[in-house]
């Protein structure tokens, strides 16, 4: 529940960013769909068209910015889909002057694809503007990121397949050229999954790192640039997460944010491991509940029959009274070994059941 609640945070907090940063833009902003229906817009662009909100959703783009009918050819959204989805831009003349139109797709797991639509004033533009612009894309794309993995690490129960996943899809964040996770195992740590990347990190540089005193940051090995994560739960050290970084510098915000993800995937690890534990003790459960049954019907077997024996043909009442005697004391404890078959068949039934 906890978890659930600081993911939620996690997201209220993106939104308000989102709604703080899209209506304060001096810039033109709409957000598209596939189609390039415009679904939404912000202040600055209803002011520039001289139109109120209700007039210009559910319009097409290139109807509401051109007054054309069918999108321009060099329209960077036409471009962008011959690329595949990757974002693309333009210089455009429109019914209000000459601007910078850049598209922007955006993949949140569950929902449609959208696309963020900026025009910029290329007679206006000022460099406030532009690192505002640039910031705003830029939270885009690693919210995009972060999303996909959340609902990854949500989702997907093989830890394998979690972890390799993982390493791809935080790649598609253009600051990092290639990934590995590496996991403690007892006293050694070893690469478990890695994206773009034929090496195991700790074979080529585990002597220039000590990983269990590993701090988040950049780190510099023989002139390539490594971001740090290290993967914990409370005090416990997990792992790490290594990321090679191109050569933009991360913001102390997208650190913050990887961080947050760090957490979550070292918490999600854990969680998968104490299943797979959970999985290996309730098999292994089963095999002992078989085999406790067949060591009791071994012994009762012969029991019966010496018991039987005893009783009919052995005439010596001493010998006959220690037979029964010996036999009674096999049967105590073949129903203690009864009483504990009946609670690890029970304990079977709660491990199945989590």
């Amino acid at each position: 529940m906890s978890q659930k609640n600081d993911d939620d945070s996690s997201r209220d907090v993106w939104k308000l960013k989102w709604d703080i940063l899209f209506n304060s833009s001096p810039e033109s902003i709409m957000i598209l769909s596939e189609d390039q229906t415009i679904l939404d817009v912000n202040e600055t662009t209803l002011k520039l068209l001289g139109k109120a909100k209700e007039d210009v959703l559910g319009q097409k783009c290139y109807k509401v910015l051109h007054n054309m009918d069918k999108p321009p050819d060099d329209c960077p959204f036409l471009e962008m889909k011959r690329n595949n989805w990757k974002i693309s831009m333009n210089e455009m003349e429109t019914v209000i002057g000459d601007f910078l139109i850049t598209v922007v797709p955006m993949d949140m797991p569950g929902e449609e694809r959208k696309v963020l639509h900026y025009a910029r004033d290329v007679t206006l533009i000022n460099q406030l503007a532009v690192k505002l612009i640039d910031s705003l894309q830029r939270s885009a794309a690693v919210l995009s990121v972060l999303l996909k993995l959340e609902d990854l690490m949500v989702k997907e129960r093989d830890l394998s397949v979690l972890l390799q996943e993982f390493t791809s899809t935080i790649c598609e964040f253009g600051d990092f050229e290639a990934s590995w996770i590496l996991l403690r195992e007892g006293s050694n740590i070893k690469t478990v999954a890695k994206h773009c990347a034929k090496w195991n990190f700790e074979e080529k540089y585990g002597g220039n790192v000590d990983f269990y005193e590993i701090k988040t940051g950049i780190i510099s090995l023989y002139g390539k640039r490594f971001f740090f994560l290290p993967l914990r739960v409370e005090d416990e050290f997990i792992g790490v997460l290594i990321l090679k970084v191109n050569r933009i510098e991360l913001k102390d915000e997208d650190i913050k944010l990887f961080e947050l993800l760090a957490d979550n995937l070292a918490i999600t690890i854990k969680e998968r491991r104490l299943e797979e534990g959970r999985l290996v003790a309730y098999k292994e459960l089963d095999k002992n509940i078989e085999s406790f049954a067949m060591l009791v019907d071994g012994i009762r077997n012969p029991l019966a029959v010496i018991l039987g024996i005893a009783e009919t043909m052995v005439e010596e009442e001493n010998a006959k009274k220690r037979i029964i005697e010996e036999v009674e004391k096999i049967e105590k404890i073949t129903s203690i070994i009864d009483e504990r078959w009946r609670k690890s068949e029970h304990l079977r039934k709660f491990l199945k059941e989590m």
